[in-house]
């Protein structure tokens, strides 16, 4: 047999047999999942960096206890870089929104969310090379014929 088939009005794919349409497009979907696990190495690391998950001094005023490993990192490498002419940017600190003027600080808060957006953008291209290939394998009556992805 191929690495695809139709065999009784289910599929064989890849060394899976009798699989319903279903489970056809959640096979593609794995397999293009995994085949891009090296990027999804960066996202996840990007994320996981920007977690607050060490203790930190609690200033006066403030309510948040933790800090993150990139926001730690962030503000030692950009020690005393400031935004010119006193500007200040809106981040997000564990759901409060903070104003800084403080690079570091800034790049700190953004790099969770930057892991997030790579998270989306992976998933959206693992989604539409699914489609392609799932539409190209079945019968025509079992194409998914318009979607998002």
């Amino acid at each position: 047999m191929d690495t695809t088939e139709e065999l009784n009005g289910t599929y064989f794919y890849n060394g899976h047999a009798n699989v319903t349409q279903q489970e056809l497009f959640w096979l593609i979907f794995l397999e293009g999942f995994a085949d891009r696990t090296g990027w999804g190495v960066e996202t996840a690391a990007m994320i996981l960096a920007g977690q607050p998950i060490l203790p930190k001094r609690v200033v006066l005023g403030s309510k948040v206890k933790r800090t993150s490993i990139a926001s730690k990192l962030s503000r030692r490498i950009l020690k005393n870089v400031r935004l010119p002419w006193g500007m200040r940017i809106e981040t997000s600190v564990m759901g409060h929104s903070r104003a800084t003027n403080k690079l570091g600080a800034i790049v700190g808060r953004a790099v969770p969310h930057i892991g997030y957006a790579q998270a989306v953008v992976m998933l959206a291209v693992v989604a539409r090379e699914t489609r392609n290939k799932y539409n190209i394998i079945v019968r025509p009556k079992d194409r998914i014929e318009w979607a998002y992805f």
